[in-house]
Formats: C-alpha cells, structure tokens, sequence
C-alpha cells in the first residue's frame, strides 16, 4: 500500500514537471514560413504571414513560400543554404510542403498511376521531411517546427471525395517528428466558403488556418510570447 502510495505520489510530480516544462514560453522574435503555393499565400494579400504578423507585430515574418514547390525542391534549397541567416535566428519555422509532390505526380499520370505510385512516394515524401526537420534544427536547434498537415478541399458532393480523404489521411501519417508540432487543418475541408480555387484558401481559409495555428500550440501545451 505504501509502495502503491510513494509511486502515485513520484508520478503525479513527474506529470507536474512535465507540465511545468511543456509551457515554458516560446519567445517569438523571427517566424520563417517555408514550403509551397499556400505557405506563399497565393491569390491573396499576405496569406497566413498577414494573419502571422497581426498576431506578433512586433516580431518579424519573413515568407519564403514559392509557388509549385515539392518536398524534393525544399530539400534542395536547404541543402544549398538558402535562408541559412534568415534560420539561424529563426524562432519559429513553419511549414506547408506535400501537396505538390501528389499533384505532380497525378498531372504526370493521372489517377491510377498516383495509387500505384502512392507507397514509393510517401516513403519519399518522409525521407524529405526527416532532412529538411534536421536541415532547419542544423541550423538553429532550438527553433519551434510547426507544420500543417494537408487539408481535402473536394467538395463533399464530388464523386472522389471518400477516397481523397482516405489519401490525405495517409499521406498525412508521414508527417512529424520529435520537436514538430503538427496542425491539423481537416476542418479547413468542411467549410466550403474558404477557397479560393480547388486547392488554394481564400482570405477567410488563411483566417482559419492560422487560427487553427494558434489553437494547436494552446492544446500542445506551448506557450508562446513576443520577445520585446
């Protein structure tokens, strides 16, 4: 009983500790948003580095998004130091990378080819995540990685719609690591007023998607404030 007692008692401290330490706070001094066409904002006045900067207007965000990129080209440019100042005094480093890599491979294929590509391509899409995770932590460890998982912008009506959603969930599966934080933006796709196109989000889709942002270091357990 008094062995049961001390055990309870040493683990209730350990998970007090923990805590204590999941909420020491992140100050936000430099954010680097990395990746693709929605990490760049396409089609609005800023994307998510608008929302990004309202929410730290005394930090700065320096968006590197470029349209079409894949998860091979971010590897590449981070191989070659590109950004290698600009991360070194980075604090936080977002990232939105993937869905390039599916949509080449379907405009190259179409359908049937993507499903049979699939496996070789997100075991690809995970060997590039793993490098470009240790690329950003080679250069600043301390840094705080958010990623966003990829979202299923099909209309619920469309006739693949089941089977986008069974591929984005796997796809998805390869995203993460120790020290990553991953938002999940699956609500982005029940809300069909936000998009801008069948791929991009509009103004109100950034709003949200950077809401959702904010709403997954909350529940993750960092607290992040602006370093003045």
């Amino acid at each position: 009983m008094g062995q049961k007692f001390r055990s309870s008692a040493l683990f209730r401290k350990a998970l007090q500790r923990k805590k204590r330490s999941a909420l020491q706070p992140q100050h936000i001094h430099r954010i680097i948003i990395l990746g693709d066409s929605v990490a760049y904002g396409y089609g609005t006045k800023g994307g998510i580095a608008k929302h990004l900067q309202e929410s730290f207007p005394a930090s700065e965000v320096l968006n590197f998004g470029i349209n079409g990129l894949t998860s091979d080209g971010l590897v590449e440019r981070l191989r070659s130091n590109y950004w290698q100042q600009e991360l070194k005094k980075a604090d936080l480093v977002l990232l939105n990378i993937g869905g390039n890599d599916l949509l080449k491979q379907y405009q190259n294929g179409g359908a049937k080819n993507l499903i049979r590509q699939f496996s070789a391509l997100k075991k690809r899409y995970r060997q590039n995540l793993l490098e470009i995770y240790k690329q950003v932590k080679h250069e600043n460890v301390h840094v705080l990685i958010i990623q966003n998982s990829l979202y299923n912008s099909m209309k619920k009506e469309a006739q693949y719609f089941g089977f986008t959603n069974l591929l984005f969930r796997l796809w998805n599966s390869a995203i993460g690591a120790k020290g990553v934080v991953v938002t999940n933006t699956r609500k982005m796709g029940k809300q069909p007023s936000i998009w801008l196109d069948s791929i991009h989000p509009n103004e109100a889709g950034y709003a949200l998607m950077h809401e959702l942002l904010l709403e997954t270091l909350h529940t993750t357990g960092v607290s992040i404030t602006e370093r003045r």
